[in-house]
């Protein structure tokens, strides 16, 4: 009786797990049947987890079976029509998929004007949809077409714009003809030169003309070359005579352009030296009416002597210290006594340059400071009264710049000067005091140059005085 029981209780388990199979399976084909045709993405199994392939996947059927690549293509018409499983969808189409049962329908894309204008195309791996409508053309096509490229403006003229044109504007045939008719060429600078030379030795029609030619060789002088061709046709001569001219207007223009042809142009230095350019500034410094004139000759004179130490011997001798120092008494423009000042502050600072250089290695810096040595400036100043003149306009001054040209003077000749200097003692004492706060100032607001450099001259020039006081 036991061994029936027992055998009812297996042949009952075993149905419930024949039972429970049966259940299951039927399950699992629904399930199947319910996702056909959804794509799985499946990570590379080739990558190894190298960075170089993150992201890269494959796609396969929910069976686990990569897509057929020669399933037949997909091939739309302008209806909608349904996608069998795995066919290829060439790219350019419309596409939509039911999400209930997984299918897929597709059809041509509906631009307007291109109804029954598309087509297939199938290039082996490259497939898509294209334009009959619009030509196409081969890469070698495109090449030869640029070559061949050229701009062409397309755009119509009427006859009325054309005859607006011809009225407004010349053809290329009749402007050659006008320049031949105007003998019209191209002169260089050094031809100008040469015609302006020949005019300025005369005859002149009026003084105006005269003038008007001054100014035309004045403009080309401050080029060397062009200095150096006017000394070589006797242009400096002409302008020697004319600087007697009783024209004042003559006698200031041809100054001046003298002064523009002798500037930095050793050469015509030289030759303006020879011809007697130096006595005739002298004496118009001197004694020239116009005070116009008398500034020209200054500037010129200046332009003469500067880094040239045979002519600053030759001013010495002729006695250009006594000439300034009149012409800086009878004055009454404050900025022509510094003009005056700086001339020989400059002249100064030149000496002592070059004095310093007498143990160069160069030849030629040797014999320029043997040169500068003979000509004892300083002393020269001393016995022309300079030191008395240059203490005399530290009163005057009214600018800053003025007073900083006066103490640099005065510096310079400190060691010539000091018993002329000694009374300006005071006056130095009170513009130290000025100066110094002045210079504060100038920190104090993240500045310290113009107001701290005139400070620090003061107080050398003030202890020199000081010192040989002692």
């Amino acid at each position: 009786m036991s061994i029936i029981c027992k055998s009812v209780k297996v042949a009952h388990i075993l149905g419930v797990v024949l039972i429970s199979s049966l259940c299951f399976y039927n399950l699992s084909v629904k399930s199947a049947a319910a996702e056909d045709g959804a794509l799985t993405l499946v990570q590379d199994s080739n990558s190894n987890n190298n960075d170089e392939d993150d992201g890269v996947i494959t796609i396969e059927d929910s069976d686990g079976q990569e897509r057929d690549e020669n399933i037949e293509i997909f091939e739309p018409t302008s209806e909608w029509k349904t996608v069998k499983k795995g066919q290829k969808i060439p790219p350019g189409l419309h596409v939509r998929m039911d999400l209930q049962t997984g299918e897929k329908q597709a059809k041509l894309m509906e631009v307007e004007g291109t109804q029954n204008k598309m087509e297939q195309w199938d290039a082996g791996e490259n497939i898509g949809i294209i334009n009959t409508e619009k030509k196409r053309y081969t890469r070698d096509e495109l090449k030869a077409a640029l070559k061949e490229f050229k701009y062409k403006d397309e755009t119509p003229v009427s006859k009325e714009q054309k005859d607006e044109i011809k009225n407004n504007f010349r053809s290329y045939d009749e402007l050659k003809k006008a320049m031949q008719d105007m003998n019209m060429a191209v002169k260089t600078e050094g031809e100008i030169v040469t015609e302006l030379t020949a005019k300025l030795k005369g005859p002149y029609d009026d003084v105006e003309s005269l003038k008007s030619l001054l100014v035309d060789i004045e403009y080309y002088l401050h080029q060397i070359d062009n200095a150096k061709l006017f000394a070589d046709l006797g242009g400096l001569e002409t302008m020697l005579k004319l600087m007697n001219n009783s024209n004042d207007d003559i006698r200031e223009s041809v100054t001046h352009a003298i002064a523009a042809g002798l500037q930095s142009n050793a050469k015509v230095q030289v030759s303006a030296l020879d011809i007697g350019v130096m006595q005739q500034l002298v004496r118009m410094l001197s004694v020239d009416p116009s005070q116009q004139v008398r500034k020209k000759a200054l500037f010129a004179l200046s332009t003469l002597v500067r880094q040239f130490p045979f002519a600053q011997k030759k001013f010495l001798q002729l006695g250009g210290l006594s000439a300034l120092a009149n012409m800086f008494i009878k004055s009454e423009e404050e900025s022509l006594k510094i003009k005056i000042i700086t001339l020989l502050t400059d002249l100064l600072l030149e000496y002592d340059f070059n004095q310093k250089q007498s143990t160069s290695s160069d030849p030629i810096q040797v014999e320029r400071s043997i040169q500068y040595k003979d000509i004892q400036l300083r002393e020269n100043m001393s016995t022309s009264g300079w030191c008395t003149l240059m203490a005399s306009l530290l009163h005057s001054p009214s600018g800053h710049d003025s007073v900083e040209k006066v103490l640099h003077a005065m510096s310079a000749l400190i060691t010539t000067c000091k018993d002329e200097f000694t009374p300006t003692r005071p006056k130095l004492q009170a513009l130290l005091t000025e100066y110094q706060h002045l210079a504060q100032e100038e920190v104090k607001d993240g500045h310290d140059d113009f107001y701290s450099s005139i400070y620090s001259t003061l107080r050398n020039l003030v202890n020199e005085i000081h010192r040989d006081d002692l």
